[in-house]
């Protein structure tokens, strides 16, 4: 067996820099920059040809927060606001509650109107729950987190879902907080999400490691290194961040007969802009070089595989992973974890990761994860060093790299088709619209 030289304990430091040592890395903050600064410069320190490649991005902050139960008791409930979504002014909304079990189109009927919608879940369906909502008017939304134990989680919310249906400001709450809502009959609420949308710069980062036989054949290694707001993100996803950075020491040891691309995406929690961002570049400089000549071979037509690492570090779980591309690709982690030993669940479809935006402009894709009762912190202050570990980073970090570098980096012929099926181009379109995205 090939001699693997990824290291755990090395990963571990890296993940603690990143979640600790910076800590909370939302899109277009400093700390974000000083998190792609760190990674810029650890490439930098293993030789790698290395380029900070800035994008532009809409985010949104928290200025006040605050739900206030008026009637017909009076008591201040911790919430945290979904920014994009939009904001309330300063004095916030007041209105009366009603409870909905979801914020789908069967439970919007004309009485939701000039209220406060509490429910267990936002729409699923964006685009027509949205749609009946900007015509019904509710007040607000309050969201129940749909487990008992885990704080109210900071996400974004959708800054398309205001752009295209207006602003629709939304908090979240405890599962126990909504349950005592509704056990306590709390009528009238207050509530104050006062945000300020914002214009940033996000970065990506990406260490080149060239080819020594075939560095015309390009795979892209890749994980998102942002994070929601006010979270550390240790597992979602300054683990798989970590295992990105070490694979690129392990592979500059070792070396690779194709060029291999590690990257450290940013702003993937408002919608993998960062990724999006570098496949839009491929897919645009493609159509130009096309347009001049339709037998240009271009860099898109060069890149044949993204790698994405997202969700990673869990001591206790399960390894877990969606293929994008051909049926021998599949295959090849299924071979893999029977050969090694090292149990993974292998599916083909679609993640809501950075992977997906190469496979949107036709690159193939393997997303490796990590399957964990703490998955549920996620997105949440929760999200916390101490549930992870080392040992859990070598396990996943060691198959990894034997993968790429049996079938990817070192095969004496690419082994994989670039395609994508049908049915599979089909679901990534469905996740766009989904979500109401553009796709790169």
């Amino acid at each position: 067996m090939t001699k693997l030289l990824f290291d755990g304990e090395r990963s571990f430091k890296q993940l603690k820099k990143l979640a600790v040592g910076i800590g909370t890395r939302p899109s277009g903050t400093e700390e974000e920059r000083r998190a792609a600064e760190y990674v810029a410069s650890e490439f930098e320190a293993m030789g790698l040809e290395t380029a900070v490649e800035e994008f532009e991005a809409t985010t949104a902050r928290v200025v006040s927060k605050k739900l206030e139960v008026l009637e017909p008791y009076r008591e201040d409930v911790p919430c945290e606001v979904m920014p994009l979504f939009g904001g309330t002014a300063p004095s916030g909304v007041v209105g009366d509650l009603i409870f909905l079990d979801t914020a789908d189109e069967e439970y919007l009927t004309p009485e939701v109107e000039g209220k406060v919608i509490l429910t267990s879940a936002i729409p699923s369906n964006r685009k027509k729950a949205y749609g009946i909502l900007s015509r019904l008017k509710p007040l607000a939304m309050i969201v129940i987190e749909s487990s008992p134990r885990i704080p109210a989680k900071n996400l974004y919310g959708s800054l398309t879902v205001k752009e295209r249906f207006g602003e629709f400001p939304t908090v979240r709450v405890t599962y126990e907080d909504g349950l005592k809502l509704l056990e306590k009959k709390a009528k009238r609420v207050r509530v104050i999400a006062e945000t300020e949308e914002v214009k940033v710069k996000s970065r990506n980062v990406v260490g080149e490691l060239k080819g020594s036989e075939r560095p015309e054949e390009i795979v892209v290694v890749g994980g998102h290194y942002d994070t929601v707001l006010e979270v550390s993100g240790a597992e979602d996803n300054a683990g798989g961040t970590a295992i990105v950075m070490e694979l690129a020491r392990a592979f500059k040891g070792k070396g690779t007969k194709r060029t291999m691309r590690f990257a450290a995406w940013g702003c993937e929690e408002i919608g993998l802009l960062g990724s999006k961002a570098y496949a839009t570049k491929l897919r645009e400089a493609s159509e130009k070089a096309k347009k001049e000549d339709e037998n240009a071979e271009t860099e898109l037509d060069r890149t044949l595989l993204c790698v994405n690492l997202d969700v990673h570090g869990a001591y206790i779980g399960t390894n877990e992973c969606k293929v994008v591309g051909p049926p021998e690709l599949t295959a090849s982690v299924k071979l893999l974890s029977k050969e090694t030993g090292t149990a993974f669940t292998v599916e083909e479809s679609v993640p809501s990761s950075d992977a997906t935006s190469l496979s949107a402009v036709g690159v193939p894709s393997v997303t490796f994860a990590r399957r964990a009762p703490t998955n549920v912190l996620m997105h949440s202050t929760e999200d916390r060093v101490k549930w992870l570990s080392p040992k859990t980073l070598q396990a996943q970090g060691e198959f990894v790299e034997l993968f790429l570098d049996r079938y990817v980096a070192n095969a004496a012929a690419f082994p994989f088709e670039k395609t994508i099926p049908d049915k599979q181009k089909k679901d990534i379109e469905d996740y766009f619209k989904r979500a109401l995205r553009k796709p790169p």
